[in-house]
């Protein structure tokens, strides 16, 4: 049944005909009302400029929505007219985007001037981009702000290659689920207002922020043990504050699949298999990730379509993945094996719910993967961690087989082509000592993750886990150019 975009465009914007009808906007009542109050980062970088367009991407279900409609509740409030929000999570029309425009420019009848145009879930229109340079060639759009959001990494980013000189200043934003310092702020956690990049840590700034987290110590260590599980989805979150055993109902984890399961239908993938490769990740945290065993563990063809998989499940912000370092060449290596992890917590859930007998991932292999995902947030220089691009997390391993779980950009010094090594290690004492020396030997300087353990040094440093994760830095949320 064709979509009444006339009816949509009046139910979406109530606010061109009476000035509170955003306290009756379901997204902003059910934020108002509920124990989760998270600002996205993205909503304090984000400048809305006429003649710019933005895009927003990230998972289903972590609030880009809501995040829209309050910059749109901002700007209302603030006194302008010319607003417009659209979602075509519904429409699949070719041209639907420069009709809804020209149609919402119609029905709301302002006085001439730039407007403010805010378009959700854009990649559901077939060629969107197509659509998008036509209104900016017309000159429909081309004065006007426009953010537009999608769930898909890959449809966003090519999609917005094919716009080159008609985004303005425009910037790409991405919103994932909450870290574990927001999540800490969210909750309530009293953590101080420093936070620094991995490699500040060795610096006395880094040292003071360092001593200051470990006085929280046991607060925060019972913190990371429940976020350990609930991750950092507003739903999950809402959960953890609202049950007596702090946990997340089972309905909500439900949700997330039924989300993921209609995405790779939709990419006409099978999502019995997908549901199969995350569970062959979530037993193979901190290993790379053989493509053999995941696509006999998904009943498919080839190693070839395992790995098809596992990047369109990167480009949905469900798995991140984690490229051999060259260090030699100072450059990722793509066609080497990949360490692949899930973005949140709840995804490695997903596997032991679903599929009778599979057991949690182990304690190690989740901390080893929630430092990865931290990382990738704070050392991101690109969007798209899909791709084997400068900025991502990489891993090392030497010719003798010592291995690094991670080396990271030095955000502090980016014309440094040395990365910064990070090794996740339990408490054990002989372990901790030989990663310590193995840095020492390769890299001079770095970090090495602890469950608990603290022994601050200028070259390496012992860390225990909650610390880094409460202490780190996002970087993301900067604005950023794909190149």
């Amino acid at each position: 049944m064709a979509v009444d975009i006339e009816a949509q465009l009046r139910g979406d914007n109530p606010w061109w005909y009476t000035a509170d009808a955003l306290t009756r906007d379901p997204h902003l009542k059910r934020y108002d009302a509920g124990p989760v109050r998270w600002d996205p980062p993205v909503m304090a970088v984000m400048s809305l400029q006429f003649e710019d367009t933005h895009t927003l991407r990230g998972p289903r279900q972590v609030g880009k929505t809501t995040t829209l409609k309050r910059l749109i509740r901002r700007l209302v409030d603030a006194g302008e007219r010319r607003v417009l929000y659209f979602s075509f999570d519904t429409v699949r029309e070719s041209g639907a985007i420069g009709n809804v425009i020209r149609l919402a420019k119609r029905l709301h009848p302002v006085p001439d001037g730039p407007w403010y145009i805010f378009l959700d879930e854009v990649t559901s229109v077939p060629a969107w981009e197509h659509d998008v340079k036509h209104c900016w060639d017309s000159g429909l759009t081309r004065d006007d702000a426009l953010v537009l959001t999608a769930s898909s990494a890959r449809d966003l980013r090519v999609g917005t290659e094919r716009l080159p000189g008609r985004r303005g200043r425009g910037r790409d934003f991405l919103q994932l689920p909450m870290s574990f310092r927001d999540w800490c702020f969210v909750q309530g956690v009293p953590l101080p207002d420093e936070c620094v990049a991995v490699e500040e840590f060795l610096t006395p700034a880094g040292r003071r922020l360092a001593v200051d987290l470990y006085g929280l110590g046991e607060t925060l260590e019972r913190a990371f043990a429940v976020y350990r599980y609930s991750g950092g989805f507003p739903a999950a979150v809402r959960d953890v504050m609202t049950s007596e055993a702090r946990t997340v109902d089972e309905s909500t984890i439900q949700m997330l699949w039924h989300v993921l399961a209609g995405d790779l239908t939709r990419m006409r993938r099978d999502p019995l298999a997908g549901l199969k490769l995350l569970q062959q990740v979530t037993r193979s945290l901190g290993s790379p990730l053989k493509w053999t065993n995941a696509a006999e563990a998904m009943a498919v063809e080839s190693p070839m379509t395992a790995r098809d998989y596992a990047e369109l499940l990167a480009e949905t912000f469900t798995l991140l993945t984690v490229y051999y370092w060259d260090i030699g060449r100072q450059s990722l290596e793509p066609k080497k094996q990949r360490k692949v992890y899930v973005v949140d917590p709840l995804y490695a859930e997903l596997p032991h719910l679903l599929i009778p007998g599979t057991s949690r991932p182990d304690d190690d292999g989740m901390v080893e993967n929630l430092v990865a995902v931290a990382l990738f947030r704070s050392a991101a220089l690109t969007l798209m961690q899909a791709n084997a691009v400068p900025g991502t997390v990489g891993y090392w391993r030497s010719s003798d087989d010592r291995e690094i779980d991670f080396v990271v950009p030095r955000v502090t010094d980016l014309e440094n082509p040395r990365r910064f090594p990070v090794e996740v290690k339990g408490d054990n004492t002989t372990g901790i000592s030989h990663a310590r020396l193995a840095i020492r030997r390769s890299f001079q300087q770095g970090v090495v993750i602890s469950r608990s353990r603290f022994d601050w040094a200028p070259d390496v440093s012992v860390l225990p886990v909650w610390m880094v994760l409460a202490g780190l830095r996002d970087n993301m949320y900067r604005p950023l150019t794909l190149g």
